[in-house]
């Protein structure tokens, strides 16, 4: 049987593993103390479909240990990188101890670029990327819930039917599996959904609500339509990701509520507790993932010469919160500090009116 390792088991790296145990995988988690002292008594997982399984006796390998065994002791086939992309330079030192020759290397990050740091470090092994579409929650200590739709897919590999023996291996009710010949798009698809990440940070609600306030949508409207205009030029043809297209989803933001609520049902199948990664991140005074979401847009469209004001001023205010809650930022986003202009206090929460004054 093949052996699996989830380094940096957060909230996703933790389901993703207990529903590999729960399946019979030979699979071990690289966690924080923390984060195991929550699983070792076992793990409840359920879904916003009400699917329900029970983890039992979940194996990890604590980081001191890691740190003394080579690649060959360990004997990991299949590694799992579920840290977030600000912390894939470290995690790519962590991680040399489980890289023998043979192992394939699955990147599960947000957004775009981190994967790069490790091809470079690892040029000798297969290294996939994987999209993670849903939301995972942690309803109380040891249950760990799946609030939102979507398959986890996996990049189709040059080497026969690697990627594809995944997928049958790890597809399940509660962990749908999917396969991918271009993740390029797909990337850039599941991307456009994620800009709206730092506007749930903001406005520190659930996604449920946040998406139930036209305002917010709107503003989510204008990211979306400013990565759409940096994918065409890229000629890139994104993929439905959703129940409409990637190029209708802007168009179905913009609708009334009571047309919105009509159309979009399946954007609100939503678990009314769910909040995104970025939320969670800001909440708890970590760093954000905003350089390589909205940043992404930002900077894939300077370099090709394609306008992005308003993911612009949203990567400065996320920058700015996530410093100091009571810093300034001007009407183009940019951080003031206090310097001579029209500076406005920003705080969380922030209104989808005062969102919409931002971007223009």
């Amino acid at each position: 049987m093949s052996s699996h390792v989830v380094f940096g088991a957060g909230l996703i790296g933790s389901f993703l593993g207990a529903c590999m145990h729960h399946l019979g995988i030979n699979v071990a988690l690289v966690c924080r103390a923390s984060v195991k002292n929550k699983l070792a008594k076992g793990v409840t997982l359920t879904d916003y479909q009400e699917h329900q399984a029970r983890a039992e006796k979940l194996n990890f390998l604590d980081s001191d240990v890691l740190a003394k065994l080579s690649a060959e002791q360990i004997n990991c086939d299949f590694l799992w990188l579920t840290v977030k992309c600000h912390s894939v330079e470290q995690a790519v030192q962590d991680i040399k101890p489980l890289v023998n020759k043979d192992t394939v290397i699955l990147c599960c990050q947000n957004g775009l670029g981190s994967d790069k740091q490790v091809k470079d470090a690892f040029p000798d092994n297969i290294v996939l990327r994987v999209m993670v579409p849903f939301n995972v929650v942690e309803l109380e200590k040891g249950h760990l819930h799946r609030g939102s739709q979507g398959h986890l897919t996996i990049e189709q590999s040059s080497q026969a039917n690697i990627s594809s023996d995944l997928v049958n291996l790890l597809n399940s009710p509660l962990l749908p599996v999917a396969l991918t010949q271009d993740m390029q798009a797909l990337l850039w698809a599941k991307l456009q959904l994620n800009l709206g990440n730092s506007i749930n940070a903001l406005a520190d609600i659930p996604v449920k609500s946040m998406l139930e306030q036209r305002g917010y949508r709107l503003v989510i409207a204008t990211l979306m339509q400013e990565l759409l205009a940096v994918s065409n030029e890229l000629g890139l043809t994104l993929p439905k990701v959703t129940s409409v297209p990637a190029s209708v989803i802007p168009y179905v933001l913009k609708l009334p509520n009571f047309l919105f609520t009509r159309v979009a049902n399946k954007m609100l199948a939503v678990d009314p507790t769910v909040r995104t990664s970025m939320w969670w991140d800001m909440s708890q005074g970590k760093p954000t993932e905003i350089a390589y979401l909205n940043g992404a847009v930002v900077d894939t469209g300077m370099r090709i010469g394609v306008s992005t004001p308003a993911n612009k001023r949203i990567v400065a205010l996320i920058t700015a919160l996530s410093h100091d809650n009571e810093e300034k930022v001007d009407g183009s986003g940019a951080n003031t500090n206090g310097n001579a202009g029209k500076g406005v206090n920003l705080t969380r929460p922030v209104s989808a009116k005062q969102l919409q004054k931002l971007i223009g």
